[in-house]
């Protein structure tokens, strides 16, 4: 077999998968119990929804790939200057090993840095802080221009990296995530939505999922804060999903057809897992910090 730069590459990347603790542990699984790769898989996502790992972690434990990082709070206005500004403490995923090898897979190191840029950006928002594009250029190790060149193309694209400069200047914009759902509601398929958006398969079926299943808690309980917490994700996310509900599927009878397999994965996941979750109305514990 000849070695090319092309398969060298694939082996880098074959390698940094297999080094993350969710692999590792796929394997005992595969080799202590035979079962299948897509049976470890399974298992794998059950152990971390019981332990709270992953995706599915509550309060400030940091994951794998994860870091602290202060950002200038969302409450300082506009024109304030830095050394006067309050500063929010942010959970940030600089690297979601699956996710990001994948779109790097398919798009290269620009693409996997605009992954990385627009989530940061997002979790940021949602925690209380702003990212600034230096921020990201200190955070993804690259010149300012490069971020801003990024900006630019992820807004050709229809999406808005919600930086300080982005949120303060010209409003909310619109998110890799409802932007990922808008496509879908417009018929495309989670494949071509990956596509189009330059992101990860995982990542974007994991907004749909997301989604359908705020749509379905939110018309059962009617209360946003539970709606949050039942299915694992913050506040302001939960918004997200359910303003462009009521502003797509409520309001224009094109997207309508969708609505039906809407309410299907919701109420899939709600017999499974979230109709099981019965938060209080006084609550007070906060969602988990989780990406929707």
């Amino acid at each position: 077999m000849i070695v090319n730069q092309e398969v060298k590459k694939e082996q880098v990347l074959a390698r940094l998968d297999l080094k993350c603790a969710e692999s590792a542990f796929r394997q005992v699984i595969v080799r202590g119990t035979n079962c299948s790769p897509f049976e470890s898989e399974i298992i794998v996502d059950k152990a971390k929804e019981a332990f709270r790992l992953g995706e599915h972690a509550e309060g400030r434990v940091l994951q794998d790939g994860q870091i602290v990082f202060h950002a200038v709070s969302a409450a300082e206005p506009p024109g304030q200057p830095l050394d006067q500004c309050a500063l929010a403490r942010c959970v940030l995923t600089l690297l979601d090993r699956a996710e990001d090898l994948e779109v790097y897979r398919a798009h290269g190191a620009a693409g996997k840095r605009r992954q990385q840029m627009v989530r940061m950006a997002v979790e940021a928002k949602e925690q209380g802080g702003l990212l600034t594009q230096e921020d990201l250029g200190l955070l993804l190790d690259c010149d300012v221009r490069t971020i801003r060149a990024d900006v630019k193309q992820l807004k050709d694209q229809g999406i808005t990296v919600p930086t300080r400069g982005t949120v303060r200047d010209i409003g909310p914009g619109v998110t890799h995530k409802r932007r990922a759902v808008e496509l879908w509601l417009e018929g495309k398929e989670p494949l071509e939505v990956a596509r189009q958006l330059h992101h990860s398969l995982k990542a974007v079926e994991r907004y749909l999922q997301t989604f359908c299943r705020v749509v379905y808690a939110q018309r059962k309980m009617r209360n946003l804060l539970k709606t949050a917490l039942v299915v694992g994700i913050s506040v302001p996310a939960a918004h997200v999903y359910w303003d462009l509900h009521e502003e797509l599927v409520e309001d224009n009878p094109e997207y309508r057809e969708r609505l039906d397999e809407v309410l299907a994965v919701g109420e899939k996941h709600w017999l499974a897992v979230d109709g099981k979750k019965s938060p209080s109305p006084t609550a007070k514990r906060k969602p988990r910090g989780s990406r929707p």
